[in-house]
């Protein structure tokens, strides 16, 4: 009898997963006792599931099987890999998108659309459940809108979205029609427009998915809902329309006012410089008006008219350089980094010691006292408990996060007994040669042979701090950017000697914490602070020559920067804008020699010596006394102390907007690629990601690389010769610059140097 019994399940289990088409490779199905098809996703060699043609093929090939088998009553459609539902579109299908004409790209798109079609025809006859743990963007969840119920687990990887216009295209295979209808148009919008994604207990409110299970009980769960809407018993969701969302959807007065508001609110956010809000709200518009063919048709035209602009050439550009960034070019770390002490609890510490307890490290959070570690923490738990009641951390989380925050001062005794078991120190104290070598010193003294001590230097050489060190191998830049729980960058900065296992494990760690790495030479100024002071002078030069400052700031936002040049030097901080730029005056080639030539710095410190230091003393360019005060006014003082550094010849004050901020950005772009000549960054890719996610350098340009390339080498070379005539050498364009002009060839698309 025992016997029989386990033939019976064998059998039986036989039969539930028996595959029906063996001839695809990224799909599966298998059907139930019950008459479930159970389809599998399964991208061949792929950690995430995409939507890829091939993908596409196949999905039509099980579509007909299903359909045209009468044993199957309903379908599921999960994925094979824990994790990852589908994470959007093949990152290979877009790259080869961009570089396709309209037609061809409308194309792929009308492919995408009927297949989602298609499934969503089936739902009558056969019902399908999206069973959802991970990642459904994009794509994927178009895929999932097609289905008629929709299931996502509890999983901290379960999230769902479009952000379709962070790469400046729209969703181009129903996306734009589905949502609106399923969720209301006003949510719908907000995350199309937004690329925002949610968490799954989120989706359930919004009506994005109908229930939400454990991880462990997905498959059933999703099996049980299939068998129940075969049978009748549910239906699919049928939104309730209150009276608002009738007059907004229904109306032709009520959807030109939605229209209208989003269409401002849309030009006031991206200033004209991004195509893909505005076709999202024309495509939404079109369905919602003129039905689903209509939109449909407008929804093609659009995606295929936006994978062909610069703008999302620029944004897609960045997506795959900063994916290519979550990659450690060192390799997997020998030892993994658990325990790390951070000395300094100021803005910069603190900052720190927040996005690695937020990752699961445990943090030994050290200042001189408890006034400055009190401070430290109380950042941290400020910050932790905003999220906590925005919902984005459980209460489990919040307080798991902040219990492994360790606050020690130099007052407790046990202090060096903690750091004995760190494997990482990194010191974010006053930027000082004599201060970072006593505090080398001081933790080689204390802390374990093989822990790793990172300097958050901005502009001193690693060399020179690790030159006291008795283990200079273990020393390494880690420079951050404030703030550090909002700005994504971070450089690692090795010196000539740091072993290549510490460059892993400094890699790993900004990984871990959320950071976009990348890794640069160990000069004065590293990358990012190198590019920015031959900028800042040049904005000190226009002032010089008597441009007004607002006028100075309102250009480098209209050409898309997020602040001007004059409230940057405010927010970083005069006094810590003249630190970076003195730190970069010196012969060259270690420092920029006429490069940082066009002004009288000596301005500079007649601020610093009147105390006027930015917005942290209350008082900069801009007088920040009235803290209600919008639009703060520019502080006499300061246009006191510029007037005795007026340039005696040259003017700028007939200068537009546009001549303006060309004579910040050319040399902005003129030091990017000395850096890339001189080695101070591996690739354009890795020089373009450092200028957006380090200054906000403007993403629809795709950073300075990308940018002189849509304007071409050649007139970038032009203007630059132009400027060197009239203005000096600092002008002067580099030779890398100069070659690829005369060859024509790209930054990007072509052999690096």
């Amino acid at each position: 009898r025992a016997l029989h019994t386990m033939l019976s399940v064998i059998n039986a289990a036989k039969h539930a997963t028996r595959p029906l088409c063996r001839y695809v490779s990224n799909v599966s199905m298998s059907i139930t006792e019950s008459g479930v098809a159970l389809v599998k996703l399964d991208c061949t060699g792929e950690k995430q599931n995409s939507l890829s043609d091939e993908m596409i093929g196949e999905f039509d090939t099980i579509t007909n099987a299903i359909e045209s088998d009468p044993k199957v009553k309903a379908a599921v459609l999960i994925s094979a890999k824990p994790g990852s539902f589908i994470a959007g579109a093949n990152i290979k299908m877009i790259e080869r998108l961009g570089a396709s004409s309209k037609e061809a790209v409308a194309e792929v798109g009308e492919k995408g659309q009927l297949c989602m079609d298609r499934l969503e025809a089936l739902q009558k006859k056969k019902p399908w459940v999206a069973a959802i743990d991970g990642a459904c963007l994009g794509g994927g969840l178009e895929m999932a809108l097609s289905c008629a119920h929709r299931v996502a687990t509890t999983s901290s990887k379960t999230v769902l979205g479009l952000p379709e216009v962070m790469l400046g295209l729209l969703p181009g295979a129903g996306g734009t029609q589905r949502l609106p209808k399923l969720i209301g148009a006003r949510p719908a919008l907000d995350l199309m427009l937004t690329g925002k994604q949610v968490k799954a207990d989120k989706a359930k409110k919004l009506g994005l998915v109908d229930t939400v299970c454990d991880p462990n009980a997905l498959e059933r769960t999703a099996i049980a809902t299939a068998l129940q809407a075969a049978e009748g018993t549910i239906k699919p969701r049928k939104r309730k329309v209150g009276w608002t969302d009738w007059f907004l959807e229904k109306t032709a007065p009520g959807r030109l006012l939605m229209f209208n508001q989003a269409s401002k609110q849309v030009e006031k956010q991206a200033k004209g410089k991004y195509p893909a809000p505005p076709a999202i709200l024309a495509s939404a518009r079109a369905g919602l008006e003129g039905g689903h063919a209509e939109g449909s048709k407008v929804e093609r035209e659009l995606f295929s008219h936006l994978a062909t602009t610069s703008e999302s050439a620029a944004l897609r550009g960045l997506f795959f350089g900063s994916t290519e960034c979550k990659k450690n070019p060192f390799g997997e770390p020998a030892m993994r980094v658990e325990t790390i002490g951070v000395l300094g609890a100021g803005l910069m510490g603190a900052g720190i010691a927040e996005v690695s307890a937020a990752k699961d490290i445990r943090v030994l959070l050290k200042d001189r006292d408890l006034r400055g570690l009190s401070r430290g923490q109380a950042q941290i738990s400020g910050n932790a408990g905003k999220k906590l009641k925005r919902k984005r951390l459980t209460k489990y989380s919040h307080d798991a996060m902040l219990s492994r925050v360790v606050g020690l001062t130099d007052g407790h005794a046990s202090w060096t007994k903690h750091f004995s078991q760190a494997d990482m120190v990194v010191e974010a104290v006053f930027e000082e040669m004599g201060v970072k070598h006593k505090v080398v010193r001081e933790m080689e003294a204390v802390v374990p042979p093989h822990c790793i001590i990172a300097s958050n230097t901005s502009t001193l050489p690693i060399g020179e701090i690790a030159s006291v060190a008795e283990r200079p191998q273990n020393i390494v830049g880690m420079h951050y950017f404030s703030p550090v729980d909002k700005m994504p960058l971070l450089e690692v900065i090795p010196h000539e000697t740091t072993s290549n296992e510490v460059c892993a494990a400094a890699v790993d760690v900004g990984i871990r914490q959320g950071k976009t790495v990348i890794t640069v030479k160990d000069v004065p100024g590293f990358y990012v602070n190198r590019c920015l002071g031959p900028f800042l002078v040049e904005a000190i030069a226009l002032i010089q020559q008597g441009a007004d400052p607002l006028v100075l700031n309102s250009a480098l936002t209209s050409f898309g920067f997020p602040v001007g040049g004059v409230t940057l030097a405010d927010e970083v901080g005069i006094d810590v804008s003249t630190h970076v730029v003195n730190n970069l005056i010196g012969a060259q080639p270690k420092f920029l020699g006429v490069r940082m030539e066009g002004a009288d710095l000596s301005m500079l410190d007649a601020f610093v010596n009147a105390g006027i230091l930015g917005r942290k003393s209350g008082k900069g360019f801009f007088d920040y006394s009235d803290a209600k005060a919008k639009q703060k006014p520019l502080n006499k003082e300061a246009l006191e102390i510029a007037k005795q550094f007026r340039h005696p010849t040259k003017s700028a004050t007939s200068l537009s907007k546009a001549e303006l901020a060309e004579r910040m950005v050319l040399r902005f772009l003129s030091e990017a690629v000395h850096c890339l000549e001189s080695g101070v960054i591996r690739t354009a890719r890795d020089g373009d990601i450092g200028a957006v996610f380090g200054i906000g350098f403007p993403p629809f340009l795709g950073g300075p690389f990308m940018y002189i390339d849509k304007l071409g080498a050649a007139n970038v070379v032009e203007k630059m010769e132009a400027l060197q005539k009239s203005e000096g050498d600092q002008f002067a364009p580099p030779r890398l610059l100069l070659e690829h002009a005369k060859s024509g060839r790209p930054f990007h698309g072509g052999a690096q140097p």
